[in-house]
């Protein structure tokens, strides 16, 4: 079939598969299966086992889906038009309604909600007052505008949120929908109550007002389940010197995700989960772990800082500078760079052989991470259940086998989300690469496969 997904730009025309397609729940042991029709959900007769005994539902079941939650907003000021042509995530004024931490979730303005008006209250004109890009909600300055950069102007318009729900079945083979909190990018959805089967999840769209079966997201496998490239064994002077109770350093060299980007607290973020989680493991450890990150950087912005220099940064302006790594006298250095991912086969060989040159005299072992799944366009993806085919992530997977270092593949990882019953795009809170509480975890929970 034929579907609108919003991906991104959520917008992505495409023939898509359901995403649980052939996926049955490990408790279900017939029937049950999930069917969209309109607004609602069908759940099939069938019987599953629930608290060690066997349940059975004897018809089937119709659950009408709650459409994706809108929110409307009047007269919110102040905003001034930025002189920037509003494009992408980046440029123009944002509305604040539909702001997901760090920029406007895509796709999450109602497309002609907006009225603008000056401070007379006269309506401005879209194309003429001002300029609006509709996806992420971005205004900026019109080529005949009644207002200027300095006009206070306000804003009315709606936009929408996304959800996820739980189907369930309790004891009594009673199906029934427990509606998810709803969330600007990132919905988590409910756990199933007390005594009941937690079946699938459905996700609502933004603007949602039927369910579609791609929309379904069967819980057919347990996070455990998840088979990823991660590898034990490969670090062993530092897991002997955690095993000792020697002094370890560790750095975690990165881009925005190992800073942090959108970790709710700092508690949240990766590095900060992966340390907490290595002194548990190890508690006579004295352990030492150093963030050394610059959002928006990628690897040759701190190997070649003059070549490719960070945000025109030069010099000591840049935070992007090697040797704050060299400093650390490290023993482990952790190595993650989701803007990397444009690298080829032959760059990721002659990048990260030069990185471990760079390291050599320190004696320092190395784990690369792959990186986590970004938004469908970016990915290429025509859905949320396809395998990563970026050739970096191949390419990493690859150059850790042929060098024989550390492999932490969070990519694997969130390619397993969809059999989790979760579509990957709601750990991305940012809705384009920046992941959740969640999503930060994964990469933690790799990284600890390395000291085994």
């Amino acid at each position: 079939m034929k579907k609108e997904l919003w991906c991104c730009g959520w917008l992505l025309l495409a023939a898509v598969a359901a995403p649980g397609a052939g996926l049955r729940n490990p408790q279900v042991r017939s029937g049950l299966e999930l069917a969209a029709q309109a607004g609602t959900v069908v759940v099939a007769p069938g019987e599953c086992e629930l608290g060690g005994r066997s349940v059975k539902v004897a018809a089937a079941t119709t659950l009408p889906v709650a459409p994706g939650p809108i929110v409307s907003v009047t007269n919110d000021p102040p905003y001034r038009l930025s002189a920037d042509k509003p494009q992408g995530f980046a440029k123009g004024t944002r509305l604040r309604g539909p702001n997901a931490r760090d920029v406007n979730a895509c796709g999450s303005l109602v497309p002609g909600s907006l009225e603008l008006r000056a401070q007379d209250g006269a309506l401005l004109k879209p194309g003429e007052d001002y300029l609006l890009d509709a996806a992420w909600g971005h205004l900026g300055i019109g080529p005949h505008s009644r207002v200027t950069t300095n006009d206070a102007v306000t804003a009315t318009y709606r936009y929408a949120l996304l959800r996820m729900d739980t189907v369930q079945v309790s004891a009594a083979g009673k199906v029934s929908l427990k509606a998810g909190v709803a969330h600007i990018s990132s919905p988590v959805p409910p756990a199933a109550d007390d005594g009941c089967l937690a079946l699938a999840h459905v996700f609502v769209n933004y603007r949602d007002t039927a369910v579609h079966q791609d929309q379904l997201h069967v819980i057919a496998e347990t996070p455990a389940q998840a088979v990823t490239a991660s590898t034990p064994g490969r670090i062993p002077k530092t897991l002997a010197l955690l095993k000792a109770g020697q002094p370890v350093t560790i750095v975690c060299w990165g881009d925005s995700v190992t800073a942090g980007g959108n970790a709710s607290t700092p508690d949240k973020r990766y590095v900060e989960v992966f340390a907490a989680g290595l002194r548990e493991r190890f508690p006579q450890a004295q352990l030492t772990v150093t963030n050394i990150s610059a959002g928006g950087s990628r690897s040759a912005n701190w190997l070649f800082p003059e070549k490719f220099p960070y945000r025109t940064l030069r010099g000591a302006a840049s935070p992007c500078q090697f040797q704050r790594i060299l400093d650390a006298k490290p023993d482990l250095v952790t190595i993650e760079f989701v803007n990397d991912a444009g690298l080829t086969p032959a760059q990721v060989e002659e990048t990260y052989s030069d990185i471990l040159k760079r390291l050599r005299p320190l004696g320092a072992e190395v784990v690369l991470i792959t990186p986590h799944y970004t938004m469908l366009k970016m990915m290429g993806f025509a859905n949320m259940t396809e395998q990563d085919r970026r050739p970096y992530v191949l390419a990493l997977r690859q150059f850790a086998n042929k060098h024989n270092v550390g492999l932490a593949d969070a990519s694997a990882r969130w390619e397993h989300l969809w059999k989790e019953g979760l579509p990957y795009v709601t750990l991305l809170n940012n809705t384009i690469n920046h992941p959740d509480d969640r999503g930060h975890r994964l990469f933690a929970e790799e990284l600890w496969k390395c000291f085994q």
